[in-house]
């Protein structure tokens, strides 16, 4: 039974915009939609997989009829905001197993920052995604949120809220007493009026999820330039 993926819709219209612009330019191997695709639905049913198998064969990928890392490069923009983002978002999904163990699947995300299970991971999981993008510079503890934006400050490397893109680094402050940063992912689909949608881990369920959803835009307490933070010297 296919599983819910609330990333889910967007795969499928950047698959419909990249099949539209290939079947203009590749006349004689088009990748044909097939009957019953729905590009509203949450899941990504038997009909869809089928597509994904059709594009991967006509660009020479791996045919594993997923939204797969090397599929999600060739349907996002390109650039290092795609590039990030593609591995981003093949991660949705991954989850602590147990519930609530920080363990399972996530270990991998807090063995980027020198950690084993059980901690806190979403400071970890940006680490992780950073490394696979071949990023070199890293805060002195890249296991903490604050730890990210405050070394992003006086690297110079953070801008206004209003100018957050896509792959940028949003670090995120609940009202604590304490004045930390508590929690950091990536900005999404950005900032729509008081709403900000972001991908990021330890959220949702099981007790920590990789998730794509959405929060009030006005917790978000410094963002990060992931072009800035790619280029730094």
């Amino acid at each position: 039974m296919p599983t819910q993926d609330p990333t889910a819709p967007r795969k499928k219209r950047a698959l419909k915009a990249f099949a539209e612009h290939w079947n203009k330019v590749n006349p004689g191997h088009p990748i044909v939609r097939p009957p019953g695709v729905d590009l509203a639905a949450t899941i990504i049913g038997t009909p869809a997989r089928t597509w994904v198998a059709r594009m991967q064969t006509e660009c020479h990928l791996p045919v594993t009829r997923k939204f797969d890392l090397a599929t999600m490069r060739k349907l996002l923009p390109p650039g290092i905001r795609g590039e990030v983002m593609a591995i981003v978002h093949s991660q949705v999904g991954e989850h602590e197993w147990p519930p609530g163990s920080n363990m399972g699947e996530i270990v991998k995300y807090l063995s980027s920052v020198g950690l084993s299970g059980g901690y806190a991971w979403c400071a970890a999981f940006v680490t992780w995604d950073l490394h696979k993008a071949n990023f070199k510079h890293f805060p002195p503890n890249p296991a903490s949120a604050d730890s990210w934006g405050r070394w992003a400050k006086t690297k110079g490397l953070t801008k206004p809220k209003a100018s957050s893109l896509y792959g940028d680094l949003w670090c995120w402050e609940w009202g604590n007493s304490d004045g930390m940063l508590d929690h950091i992912g990536f900005c999404d689909e950005g900032i729509k009026g008081t709403t900000a949608w972001y991908v990021d881990g330890n959220v949702g369920a099981y007790g920590g999820s990789v998730t794509d959803a959405s929060r009030a835009a006005g917790n978000i307490a410094v963002v990060i330039d992931l072009v800035k933070l790619h280029n730094l010297k």
